[in-house]
């Protein structure tokens, strides 16, 4: 802190996530005196791992404690699964194995479970012959592959062009591959009979990760560039050692070029701040927000105004489980599944996903479960305790606890589940901004995930990372290219700064 209260720097950073850990990278190593400022007492956002006890307060960590049951376990409070970070190209070039990071790739990358039958399986390598053995038959793989080929021959490629800041050209191979598989996926505003039973229902799960109804130009959007992704190098990989350990090398590297990192600081204003440029990695609520609080001009202060009428997506429920052992799959080929998706057929998920869309609760709603010891035995405590991750889509700012829904969803596909449930925690969308300001009312994605919503995030601009204010810059997954793991927000936020 500065003699004036104020907090000096080159380049100020709100946010300690990937996106902001980026900028903060880049701009560091280009010599610019850097400060990444920090509310949480931890870094990372919605990329952190933290001691299971932590999520909890109060009496309801006192008998946590005291039970046992969460002693020398951690959990991702947010993400766990990170196909992005594989194939970004912002960490392609950071190099995360350079750094010590082992992203680990599942020998089942992605399951979509199913009560009465087996479940649909996508392998370490989905080539078309391994996807045969997964969807069941030969029939339902080649549909799956004559949709997906042209992306999954080029899935780094795809990534690049879906992950760019929407102001320059993507490759061009890859924007016709994609173009051309969404005119081939969108027709009429439903996935198609020729994609097979099978591929639409795994297609469907995978699009759910949107958060919006199904059919919609967006999750048919979102569900091409993660289904490449299953074809990409490291696929959906998993983070040996957690979430964080993405963040504490990039945190490392920043320390390494001169970079400080600050955490416990709350920014409530511009007048905080003494730096030529400040990067604000916040939802847009929270940066308009700050700009009012700022003594803006009448402009800044319309901008802002504009910022908190943002709408919000749908959201979703974590709800944590300690398991005594590991799931009694009905399907054994689980046990080494990294992601599991529960939300029944294509029907069942449209269903579900256009309830939240309409601020209901699905009676069953869509669930992706993550078993984290499949790829780190060290999540794993001596006596078998391990933690299973998992969320739930609801309406935003739902109070409701998910418990009971995703046990149920479980329990039809791993018959015997709730024997090996010792403890149990659930963060309702209400409460999931106590964990990262960003996540306000659940809303993981930053924003209403829509054709609009993909095109102009957070709002109508120019350039997207601007807000009308010099030197003052919005990089979140609010701004392109949107939600997830890949950095890339601040990748191209520091290079308007390094240009400038």
């Amino acid at each position: 802190m500065s003699a004036t209260g104020r907090i000096r720097a080159d380049v100020a950073v709100v946010g300690s996530g990937p996106n902001g850990l980026a900028a903060a990278l880049l701009c560091a190593r280009s010599g610019r005196r850097v400060v990444v400022l920090e509310e949480q007492e931890s870094i990372g956002g919605g990329c952190r791992t933290i001691p299971l006890p932590d999520l909890l307060s109060g009496a309801d960590k006192e008998r946590a404690l005291s039970s046992g049951h969460w002693d020398g376990l951690v959990v991702d409070p947010c993400s766990a699964v990170h196909p992005m970070a594989g194939a970004s190209p912002f960490f392609l070039e950071f190099d995360l194995a350079a750094h010590g990071v082992d992203m680990v790739t599942p020998p089942v990358q992605l399951a979509h479970a199913l009560p009465g039958r087996d479940a649909i399986v996508v392998p370490t390598d989905p080539a078309p012959d391994a996807l045969a053995d997964g969807f069941g038959s030969v029939r339902e793989a080649a549909a799956w592959w004559s949709l997906m080929g042209a992306l999954a021959r080029r899935p780094v490629e795809v990534a690049a062009a879906a992950l760019s800041d929407q102001r320059s050209v993507p490759p061009p191979a890859a924007t016709a591959a994609l173009a051309g598989a969404f005119l081939r996926a969108h027709p009429r505003g439903a996935l198609p009979d020729s994609l097979g039973t099978d591929g639409r229902t795994l297609m469907s799960g995978i699009a759910a990760h949107a958060i919006t109804p199904l059919g919609s130009p967006a999750a048919t959007a979102a569900g091409l560039v993660l289904g490449s992704l299953l074809h990409a190098p490291l696929g959906w990989a998993l983070p040996a050692g957690g979430s964080g350990a993405l963040t504490a090398a990039l945190a490392d590297a920043v320390r390494a070029a001169g970079g400080e990192i600050r955490t416990g600081v709350r920014i409530g204003g511009l007048a905080e701040l003494d730096a030529p440029d400040v990067v604000f990695t916040t939802s847009p609520r929270g940066l308009g927000s700050i700009l009012l609080a700022s003594s803006p001009s009448p402009a800044t202060a319309r901008r802002a105004r504009r910022l908190n009428r943002v709408p919000m997506g749908g959201a979703a429920a974590k709800v944590d489980l300690v398991l005594s052992g590991p799931v009694p799959w009905r399907d054994a080929r689980l046990r080494e599944a990294g992601t599991i998706h529960l939300g029944g057929d294509t029907d069942a998920i449209r269903l579900a996903e256009r309830e939240v869309s309409a601020g209901r609760h699905a009676d069953k709603p869509m669930i992706l479960v993550s078993q984290p010891w499949v790829t780190d035995p060290g999540r794993i405590a001596d006596d078998g305790r391990r933690p299973l991750w998992s969320y739930a889509h609801v309406p935003a700012f739902s109070e409701q606890d998910q418990t009971e829904q995703v046990l149920d969803a479980l329990e039809a596909v791993a018959p015997g589940v709730r024997d090996v449930v010792v403890a149990t925690h659930c963060t309702p969308a209400s409460r999931m901004s106590e964990h990262n300001a960003n996540q306000l009312g659940g809303d993981i994605a930053g924003g209403r995930v829509d054709l609009r919503g993909l095109i102009a995030r957070p709002v109508p601009r120019v350039d997207p990372f601007a807000t009308g204010i010099p030197g003052v810059w919005h990089a979140s997954g609010s701004t392109p290219p949107g939600p997830g793991v890949h950095g890339m927000a601040g990748q191209h936020v520091a290079r308007r700064i390094l240009r400038a």
